[in-house]
């Protein structure tokens, strides 16, 4: 029997990755809120990707109608949310339960430890370059995306084997990852310099790589002209 998975989440991550597993014949579920329940009722979850496109009828649960623990959670939401998402799937937190959360930064791996013990709580990231569109549809541009998950203390285990082969599916890339710290860490930092760089310029990173300096800013180079 394949493992239960919930998806924390139908946006642009989770609604993503869930949907390409479910495609590929997982036992996925999407926990959700009223909003979106009601949109992916009317219109399906629809894809519209460059590696091409999937509608599917996604099962879906809102907070207060979980049941049953479920084998791995895939959290997807953004850290703001952290604190109010706990209490909405906790009751899906079994003995076995493992904990999959793909936010940005590092805080929320002690937030988590701390509310369902370390022992639930895996490491994970992902890269996709994906949005919402004013119909609810999931565009994902740009290459393949992939999700990288492990166990936190770097140990190759059968459990993290195990977990990245039912994070898979079609669509993306799954790694289990031996340095799933440093993976975390590498792509924070890359966020955090993205940050920084699109404030100081005032603009997207399209914006500012379009510019006829911007790149050599961003590489730290000195200009033409002195600057």
């Amino acid at each position: 029997m394949g493992s239960r998975i919930l998806v924390v989440g139908a946006g642009a991550v989770g609604g993503y990755f869930g949907a390409r597993m479910a495609r590929a014949g997982h036992d996925v579920t999407f926990l959700v809120r009223e909003r979106r329940l009601q949109q992916l009722r009317a219109e399906d979850l629809c894809l519209i990707s460059s590696i091409g496109n999937v509608t599917i009828t996604p099962r879906m649960v809102m907070a207060g109608d979980i049941d049953d623990p479920y084998d791995i959670i895939l959290l997807s939401v953004k850290a703001y949310s952290l604190t109010a998402v706990m209490d909405d799937f906790a009751p899906a937190v079994g003995p076995q339960t493992r904990i999959v959360p793909l936010l940005n930064g590092m805080q929320h791996l002690d937030i988590l430890a701390d509310r369902f013990g370390p022992a639930a709580v895996m490491g994970g990231t992902c890269f996709i370059v994906s949005k919402l569109d004013a119909q609810g549809r999931i565009v994902q541009t740009g290459s393949l995306p992939w999700l990288s998950v492990g166990e936190r203390e770097g140990r190759d285990t059968p459990a993290a084997r195990s977990i990245a082969e039912a994070l898979s599916g079609p669509g993306f890339e799954t790694v289990c990852s031996a340095h799933i710290l440093q993976d975390m860490w590498d792509k924070w930092v890359l966020l955090a310099a993205l940050g920084s760089i699109c404030c100081l310029m005032r603009g997207t990173v399209g914006d500012v790589a379009s510019q006829p300096a911007g790149q050599a800013f961003a590489h730290g180079r000195t200009c033409a002209n002195g600057s």
